[in-house]
């Protein structure tokens, strides 16, 4: 099984549910796991033309990180992977965590995470 992984993308981003959250950007890193059959090809031919888009992916991530706003970190863990599957024929099954790097709680010195993942139609 071969996978395609983007990992660390990061984010100055407005989400969550304090109106704070909303106006001032905060971090967030986003992992993705892509489960493809079609890595066997490109792997077998070297060829670009025959891979998997991650440049297309990246861009599908950061539009959704970038352009909308959420509450909730799982409503967008949800998206990410979601959109994904519906995107790319060849995807499997799409893996994503979305960790907020510094949540707004009162002694809290930890991340949050929230991972989701989404099958296609195969």
């Amino acid at each position: 099984m071969f996978y395609i992984n983007l990992n660390d993308l990061e984010f100055m981003a407005k989400h969550g549910v304090l109106e704070s959250e909303k106006v001032t950007p905060q971090k967030f890193v986003v992992d993705v796991r892509i489960e493809t059959d079609q890595v066997v090809t490109a792997a077998s031919t070297d060829c670009i033309d025959d891979a998997l888009n991650y440049v297309g992916v990246s861009e599908v991530i950061s539009e959704i990180m970038m352009t909308q706003q959420y509450d909730l970190i799982e409503t967008i863990a949800m998206k990410i992977s979601t959109v994904l599957v519906e995107k790319y024929d060849a995807v499997i099954s799409v893996d994503t965590k979305v960790t907020k790097v510094n949540p707004p709680i009162e002694g809290f010195s930890g991340t949050v995470s929230c991972e989701y993942t989404a099958f296609g139609s195969e």
